[in-house]
């Protein structure tokens, strides 16, 4: 057996970056941009006006008061998307909408609020010094600047800048194709019902969901029996057409847990096939090209952490994507724990944030096939390998599985 952290080393090691592609702007949600973005244009593309109001010379409204208000003539009204025609001149005024261009010859915008329309003028009753009310041309951004730089994960607030400089089909990396399939003559799929000694095919969807999470596109391939020529097949037909393939199952020591030999004989190289972890000990992972296979633990709680803690991580390595990792805390645990040293645990727990402290307690799973328990989980705390009892109060750390 290997450390997990040594695990982790190897896995990312061995991960190689997807190449570039582009993608429509409305399906570039949740992808990472591969390229820098320059705006096209200037931002605003014009002097414009922050405010309902009227543009004026600045200079004529210094003085106005509720008492003593500055009355000048309307000679036009801009509203949004049209231009002005007229030149704003001492004296006179142009109604503007927000948005809307400013006209020549004013410097500021009063308020409409600090106003009162009379038939063509307008009463001003506050002053507004120049320069107020108004975005200057290319303020928040100057034709040619790099306004997204890559890589970067783009989230809502991207995609609308993307729209703003008119980045249509954006550079991006490709989402890895991950190939998923279940092993064991005792599976069957969900929509069976279980004969005596059969259950369901759990597994395989759990971790096409956090593929999904992870930002891969699931390639869901159905069960394999305990047979070479069937788990040759499968394994062949997922190499075959995904960048990583996951199977669930087979992977211990048992007379039928085949896939070791299998994986050898399709040219996966196996870097390892045990961790000092639990839930999760016989996990193994090979590589073939520069494709990764990662044989995970038929027990749907070791599935689940395996997925989270290696599979998780080397997929977003995939995509240049930031924060590879689940997020770390230090929690105080709420309630003592107390385990059998030699394996380092990642326990299912729930933790929460409050009063400017994180706290931790077990779930209270029954192993590692307890798949119901852990739905109340959204993180897992460490227990070292050599502690046997962590008492209430300690701290620990803590792996937030926030989106779970």
């Amino acid at each position: 057996m290997i450390p997990m952290n040594e695990a982790v080393q190897i896995v990312m090691d061995s991960v190689s970056q997807l190449k570039p592609t582009t993608v429509p702007l409305l399906e570039s949600l949740g992808h990472t941009l591969a390229k820098d973005v320059v705006s096209d244009i200037n931002m605003p593309p014009f002097e414009k006006a922050m405010m309902d109001g009227y543009a004026v010379v600045g200079a004529d409204v210094a003085e106005a008061s509720k008492g003593s208000p500055v009355t000048l003539k309307v000679i036009e009204e801009i509203q949004a998307g049209t231009i002005p025609t007229r030149t704003v001149s001492s004296g006179t005024a142009t109604r503007i909408m927000t948005g809307a261009p400013m006209p020549d010859g004013a410097d500021t915008v009063v308020m409409v609020e600090d106003t009162e329309s009379e038939g063509d003028s307008v009463r001003i009753f506050e002053p507004t010094e120049p320069g107020r009310n108004r975005a200057h041309l290319g303020e928040d951004v100057r034709e040619g600047q790099v306004v997204l730089s890559a890589p970067f994960l783009i989230r809502p607030p991207e995609i609308g800048i993307l729209a703003a400089v008119g980045t249509t089909d954006v550079p991006v990396y490709r989402r890895p194709v991950v190939g998923i399939f279940a092993t064991g003559n005792e599976i069957v799929e969900p929509d069976r019902r279980p004969t005596p000694g059969q259950i369901r095919n759990s597994n395989g969807y759990s971790m096409a969901t956090q593929v999904v999470r992870a930002g891969g596109i699931p390639r869901y391939l159905g069960i394999a029996g305990d047979t070479v020529e069937d788990l040759r097949r499968m394994m062949q037909e997922g190499l075959d057409a995904s960048d990583v393939l996951l199977l669930s199952g087979g992977v211990s020591a048992g007379i039928y847990d085949l896939v070791q030999g299998v994986m050898r004989d399709l040219g996966i190289s196996v870097l390892f096939d045990r961790i000092k972890m639990k839930p999760g000990k016989p996990l193994t992972f090979g590589v073939c090209d520069s494709k990764l296979v990662f044989g995970l633990p038929g027990n749907p709680v070791s599935t689940l952490v395996g997925l989270e803690l290696l599979v998780r991580p080397a997929l977003r390595k995939m995509q240049a994507m930031p924060d590879c990792h689940r997020p770390r805390v230090r929690a105080k645990l709420r309630a003592s724990f107390t385990q059998n040293p030699g394996r380092e645990q990642f326990v299912p727990a729930f933790s929460e944030y409050a009063n400017g402290a994180w706290t931790t307690r077990w779930v209270g799973h029954h192993g590692s096939a307890d798949l119901f328990s852990i739905s109340a989980a959204n993180s897992l705390f460490v227990v070292d390998a050599d502690c046997t009892t962590v008492d209430a109060g300690s701290d620990v750390d803590v792996v937030l599985l926030s989106e779970w």
